[in-house]
């Protein structure tokens, strides 16, 4: 009889545990790898305008809502952090961006009203991230031109991308704005090398390292070095 439960035991462990195996479609959080974005090399699964999740949404999320006092994973205001994909996906709806709370909260009151907005463009890479499944996208290849170092032409999408939901309007965390050219050139010329220092992670603290959420590519931070060196032309 002992052996009997005992054999029913495991049956039910073995069950459970395969449960628990269980993916989810948009929940896993190992990245998937895509090889190179946009340029036809994606697979029936991954096709090649997958939105890659972990370089163009999740700065979205880091810069516009993460930032201090909000909903960073030290704030966490109202419960909501929003730094890294498992918690993003607490108010995801794969492949219904309608029934998505962070994503439909974009239309209301998130960021609030005051604060430095997500453009057009930004909220629909959004939705067409949560269309495509709001799989966890890590693109191997990038779209980085070293070359476009002025603020047209590339460095006011890296601000826009990184830095302008702290830094996109008056008065700008610690007076720093990023968000229209004037300002951003005054920033680039006044505090040229703290600015180089804090995005190559090399701040007088920790604290100060830019941006918070992780270092730009290698590529990214020679463009901005560019700008800088060459008197921050538009």
């Amino acid at each position: 009889m002992r052996k009997v439960f005992f054999i029913v035991g495991l049956v039910l462990l073995a069950s459970i545990a395969c449960k628990h195996q269980m993916v989810v479609p948009g929940t896993s959080t190992s990245p998937i790898i895509i090889a190179n974005p946009g340029t036809g090399g994606g697979t029936t699964s991954n096709p090649s305008d997958t939105v890659c999740f972990n370089s163009e949404v999740l700065p979205l999320y880091q810069s516009y809502c993460a930032s201090a006092g909000c909903h960073s994973a030290a704030s966490a205001r109202s419960g909501v952090v929003t730094t890294d994909y498992f918690n993003i996906m607490k108010g995801i709806r794969a492949n219904s961006p309608n029934s998505s709370k962070y994503y439909t909260i974009l239309f209301n009151d998130m960021p609030p009203r005051g604060s430095p907005q997500m453009t057009a463009a930004q909220v629909a890479t959004i939705q067409k991230w949560i269309s495509q499944g709001a799989l966890n996208t890590l693109c191997m290849t990038t779209t980085c031109d070293s070359t476009k170092t002025t603020y047209s032409n590339g460095i006011s999408t890296l601000f826009a991308t990184y830095c302008n939901g702290c830094h996109g309007v008056a008065p700008g965390s610690g007076n720093i704005i990023l968000g229209d050219y004037t300002n951003a050139k005054n920033t680039g010329i006044s505090i040229k090398q703290s600015f180089l220092n804090d995005i190559n992670y090399a701040g007088a603290t920790a604290a100060k390292n830019m941006p918070p959420a992780g270092k730009l590519s290698s590529c990214q931070i020679l463009q901005i070095t560019k700008w800088i060196n060459n008197g921050c032309p538009q």
